[in-house]
């Protein structure tokens, strides 16, 4: 399906227009402006090598994948404990010159680094290129890596995209999608969303035959440098980096709310949930009510397509409901 793009400079009050959709839209215009971007469209290692003339020596959070695995950062196999990936904490600038070496070569592992803060790692980069009036005040993340498919998953947070550097393709569809989408048990996640275990863009019908529900509503947006994507909270995307060198810088905001500490009981989850979604846009709280209807209510068993090595707070294991219980706990604490 065709996803709609808008030219930034016709839009007042751009936040605004944006926490009011309900679909993802492709941004045009928003980043022009900014120095790297130029120097991104003339060469692949002349951006690398000037992320490297203002890298702090900060370690960043880094997947190594076999090349065995085509850039897939997911699961190696169905007991969902398994990874295609390796995660190390490295020095950034001795990444962004194995990131140079790898430009030279035909074969080797995928490296990519992940949701690192600008402002943590790169000296003089948000001087030089400011971010847009209305994101002042958020905190932007790097994402810079060879070519790598991530799994389809959600964000709770509004998220503008900006492709940077090399080309990226997202296959995107809306929250009540989740009941087709095969989706690893929560508790065994990459890093922290849930995600789906089919390709959007090239299923697996025979092992995900449910995925033929959904397949037509697919949104593709492929990006070229210096075009960004807004994607509303709680939609899913999978997303497919594809040039030897991909860097993007992403936005996340929340709606603004009056964050309490709020302990867990069957009352305190209602209460919690009133302080957290019931003030959201009505197109949110609508997505909301999808994912607890699947996760929550449902009478059947949501997850019938779990593999029998599962054994996780799903199935009923003490030890992993007390570790949830435990986690919770200590996130609504802090």
């Amino acid at each position: 399906m065709k996803i709609q793009r808008i030219n930034v400079a016709e839009i007042d009050n751009l936040k605004r227009y944006l926490e009011r959709k309900d679909t993802p839209i492709i941004l045009t215009n928003l980043f022009d402006s900014w120095p790297s971007l130029e120097i991104a469209k003339h060469s692949k290692e002349r951006i690398l090598q000037h992320l490297i003339s203002q890298a702090k020596n900060e370690l960043v959070n880094t997947l190594v994948i076999d090349e065995k695995h085509n850039g897939l950062i997911g699961f190696s196999d169905d007991t969902f404990e398994a990874y295609t990936f390796k995660k190390y904490d490295a020095p950034f600038p001795a990444v962004l010159k194995k990131l140079i070496l790898n430009l030279k070569l035909n074969n080797s592992d995928v490296i990519a680094v992940q949701s690192a803060l600008v402002k943590d790692c790169l000296t003089s980069f948000l001087n030089n290129n400011p971010s847009p009036d209305f994101l002042a005040n958020i905190d932007p993340r790097i994402w810079i890596g060879n070519a790598t498919t991530v799994p389809g998953h959600y964000d709770c947070e509004h998220n503008i995209a900006l492709n940077l550097c090399g080309k990226r393709t997202f296959y995107l569809l809306p929250a009540e999608a989740i009941s087709n989408l095969y989706v690893a048990p929560l508790d065994f996640s990459i890093a922290g969303p849930a995600v789906s275990q089919v390709d959007f863009s090239q299923p697996d019908l025979t092992k995900f035959p449910k995925f033929s529900n959904v397949k037509d509503q697919v949104l593709k947006a492929s990006l070229n440098e210096g075009e960004a994507l807004f994607i509303p909270p709680l939609w899913w995307h999978n997303v497919k980096a594809t040039e030897k060198i991909n860097i993007l810088i992403n936005y996340w905001w929340k709606n603004e709310i009056n964050e309490q500490g709020i302990n867990s009981d069957y009352s305190d989850s209602l209460l919690h949930s009133i302080l957290t979604i019931r003030h959201l846009p009505e197109h949110q709280r609508k997505s909301w009510q999808k994912i607890f209807d699947y996760y929550v209510f449902n009478k059947s068993d949501p997850f019938n397509n779990k593999t029998k090595s599962y054994d996780g707070i799903l199935s009923g294991n003490k030890s992993k409901i007390e570790q949830a219980y435990k986690a919770l706990a200590s996130r609504i604490k802090n």
